[in-house]
């Protein structure tokens, strides 16, 4: 049973909602994936407020939408809230907030404190805090479009409203128990169990705090546009929209600047190749003429390049198509550092049609081999060899058996052989457009190695 000792704490937060809009056709809508303020505006977007209390630990929680036009009043929204939402269950003892807020609003701890509530303002290594409302932001765009023959074609803000309320009666009457972890249920049950601590009356007079660029989401981590289409889903009467490109696109609403085709099957190859490249991915970027996180975004198949950026990291990573197959493929020849497992066995794979290779390790017949680097060659039947430069006492070491199919173990070659095998893998280690530039003048150097099947050494 829950003691009069029990500290009551509850963490208070307002953002522009990241997830939920309004359009003057549909509605609220919810966003599946993050979006650009500014690309949503060019969808018919406007942004809303999102306010929200959480009880600290808890997966309980009260939230209500405004918009950027009409922002509530901070004591009118928390008179609301503790008067209202059963799961709070009436005035804290210490409401949490962080600093931008209490900044926005300076008489907020004083009318605080004439109904008892001490106000404390979360420090910057408080991660709890912002969690809440990364989980309240997450958590607004499954909220259920109940109602939404009445209140939702009056007034769609305050059909988010009283679906937001709905949600919260559910948990409050043992629904957050069902989705809660076992050992969060017992606080939950005891949370709930408090008697409600009756809220004292807060002047609601007037609006109390001032918006600012704090309340905006940080979008450096947010793909730039993408095509998008609106999309009702049929059960609750709820409109999304969704990245890509539907079947029946209402093309006034989405993007003019479609994917180009093939972006998940080029995105996975050139991830591969990156994890295997000699130089950091940042080098790689910087050669194509992008930024990090525009090849990071590209590489997990979230946004594409523009078609001259795409075709500049397919060529410098040696993307083709495969006259045999018709599909995108690593033509190389390369060199490349065995680092990630799976990366390295998808990489062999592919340039070597399967495994149709004949993979050796290469030791100077005289002489002592690279103290640091283990050199594997891919000899692969019927196009150009790579090398996979292999760390010495490196756990994928283990591992080559597995990772490279028909691994056939040593081969001895000549010294000089050997030594320009070592010298062109540290040319083409330099930079990433000196990589396969090497690679093809050794080819060059000993093309009468080839034979009808395959590349011998010497």
């Amino acid at each position: 049973m829950p003691t009069e000792q029990t500290l009551r704490e509850h963490f208070f937060y307002v953002a522009v909602a990241r997830f939920v809009f309004l359009h003057p056709k549909h509605g609220v809508v919810s966003v599946r994936d993050p979006i650009r303020l500014a690309d949503a505006e060019q969808h018919g977007l406007s942004q809303l407020l999102i306010h929200g209390l959480s009880v600290a630990g808890l997966p309980l929680r009260w939230m209500t939408f405004s918009t950027i036009a009409e922002p509530r009043p901070i004591l009118s929204v928390l008179q609301e809230a503790w008067v209202q939402a059963e799961g709070l269950r009436g005035l804290p003892d210490t409401l949490r907030v962080n600093r931008n807020l209490a900044a926005a609003c300076p008489d907020l701890a004083s009318s605080l404190a004439k109904i008892g509530v001490k106000l404390r303002i979360a420090d910057s290594a408080d991660k709890t805090h912002p969690a809440a409302l990364r989980s309240a932001q997450d958590s607004a765009r499954w909220l259920l479009d109940r109602g939404r023959g009445k209140s939702a074609d009056r007034d769609p803000v305050l059909a988010l409203n009283e679906n937001a309320a709905h949600d919260h009666r559910y948990d409050s009457q043992g629904g957050a128990l069902t989705t809660a972890p076992a050992k969060t249920r017992p606080q939950i049950e005891e949370w709930l169990a408090l008697p409600v601590q009756e809220a004292g009356l807060l002047p609601l007079e007037k609006m109390d705090w001032t918006p600012g660029p704090w309340l905006f989401p940080q979008e450096t981590s947010i793909p730039p546009k993408q095509p998008r289409y609106f999309h009702p889903d049929g059960f609750g009467g709820r409109v999304w929209l969704l990245t890509g490109q539907g079947d029946d696109v209402d093309q006034t609403e989405v993007d003019d600047d479609p994917i180009s085709d093939g972006l998940e099957e080029v995105a996975a190859l050139a991830r591969n190749l990156v994890e295997c490249w000699p130089n950091p991915p940042a080098e790689i970027a910087s050669e194509v003429g992008i930024t990090l996180r525009q090849l990071q975004w590209f590489l997990s198949g979230r946004a594409d390049l523009s078609s001259s950026q795409r075709y500049r990291l397919e060529e410098l990573l040696g993307i083709g198509m495969d006259e045999r197959s018709g599909y995108l493929t690593a033509r190389g020849p390369y060199v490349l550092i065995a680092r990630k497992p799976q990366a390295l066995e998808a990489v062999y794979t592919e340039i070597s049609h399967g495994g149709d290779a004949n993979p050796w390790e290469l030791l100077p017949s005289t002489g002592a081999a690279d103290p640091s680097w283990r050199y594997i060659l891919i000899n692969t039947y019927g196009a150009p060899p790579s090398f996979v430069m292999v760390p010495r006492g490196d756990r994928i070491a283990d591992r080559l058996d597995d990772l490279i199919l028909n691994f056939a173990g040593p081969l001895s070659v000549a010294r000089a052989f050997y030594q320009d095998v070592v010298k062109t893998c540290a040319r083409a280690c330099r930079s990433p457009e000196a990589n396969i530039a090497s690679m093809t003048e050794f080819v060059r150097r000993h093309e009468r190695h080839w034979t009808d099947r395959a590349w011998q050494p010497e």
